[in-house]
């Protein structure tokens, strides 16, 4: 396990997001992010998280590993511009992501993915680490929680 080399933001800073690009295969297309051999594809916008219980606020993420690679994959994840969780899985869990050596259960034409969510509590700058075999690199992100509807008067 690599150290955990995530950049910071400074209050006030702007979120160096990282910048989406189209993806379609077979079995799935979408805006991912990443340019190496494991991408984040996004299901929506990541302004617009959906409520989750125990005030989690989250978004479909399919992380998927390109034919060429087929060994091991950590993911984790940390707010880079304040203190906050983060949690993946179908249901949010505090942890990080693994993706096995070999083929996945679900992935076709040499893709193997791992579908799931990313889950936040508050609104924030947030990076994800992805480590593989011969590679590390970071996908930033910005995460907008929903604000509740003003009330009438």
């Amino acid at each position: 396990m690599r150290p955990l080399r995530l950049p910071s933001v400074a209050p006030g800073q702007a979120c160096p997001t990282t910048i989406a690009h189209p993806v379609t295969t077979a079995d799935f297309g979408g805006n991912a992010l990443g340019d190496g051999k494991v991408e984040a594809l996004i299901a929506g916008d990541p302004n617009k998280l959906s409520a989750w219980p125990n005030g989690w606020f989250g978004i479909k993420t399919l992380w998927f590993a390109l034919p060429s690679y087929s060994d091991a994959v950590l993911v984790r994840a940390a707010r880079i511009d304040g203190t906050g969780a983060v949690g993946f899985g179908e249901q949010p869990a505090i942890g990080h992501l693994i993706i096995p050596p070999g083929p996945t259960m679900n992935g076709t034409g040499g893709y193997r993915e791992a579908p799931g969510g990313t889950f936040v509590k508050d609104s924030g700058c947030y990076a994800w680490q992805v480590d593989g075999v011969g590679f590390t690199y970071v996908i930033v992100f910005k995460a907008v929680v929903p604000t509740a509807a003003p009330s009438p008067s």
